[in-house]
């Protein structure tokens, strides 16, 4: 599927592990609209609150199965969704404060008008589908419209660069 990136970023491996440092500027660009994208699609189609209910209702179904071999009535499940769904809303509505305080912080405004543009694209940006695998891609053409610079990752104070010395440390510790 050239016309599109893959949604599970696979597209942005090199050398066999996904590190942003090992991404030009372009790519880091990419790597993170696509994310972004992916994200979005997976956690608004169906809605967040939907797609909670029927995964906690699945997983319900599949333990009662593989541990005891028993059948979930669908009644059951429908009165199962239903209890969950008012917990699920206030969960919302818990966040709702958080997020207001986030975006109107000075430092967070201009990232409240980047996340609706980015909102208003997704809405209307559908996946390309690759006929073979029905692997679902972010469309390479819309990505050409876009002028989203690579943030420059040594300014985040999260970010540090890594020798290769703390890389075989990390890897000891977790073996262990």
């Amino acid at each position: 599927m050239r016309d599109a990136f893959c949604e599970d970023l696979s597209d942005f491996i090199r050398n066999d592990k996904l590190d942003a440092y090992e991404l030009t500027d372009d790519e880091l660009a990419q790597f993170l609209e696509v994310w972004r994208w992916a994200t979005w699609r997976r956690r608004t189609r169906p809605n967040a609150v939907d797609a909670d209910i029927a995964d906690a209702v699945q997983q319900l179904q599949t333990s009662m199965m593989e541990q005891y071999g028993v059948e979930v009535d669908y009644n059951t499940l429908l009165l199962l969704r239903q209890e969950l769904e008012p917990l699920m809303y206030w969960r919302i509505l818990a966040e709702f404060r958080r997020a207001l305080v986030y975006f109107l912080h000075p430092r967070n405004l201009l990232s409240l008008l980047k996340t609706l543009r980015r909102v208003s694209r997704y809405a209307k940006l559908d996946p390309l589908v690759d006929r073979r695998t029905y692997r679902r891609g972010y469309p390479r053409l819309a990505m050409g419209s876009l002028h989203d610079p690579a943030p420059d990752l040594l300014k985040r104070h999260y970010w540090r660069q890594v020798g290769m010395t703390s890389a075989i440390e990390r890897r000891r510790t977790l073996r262990r």
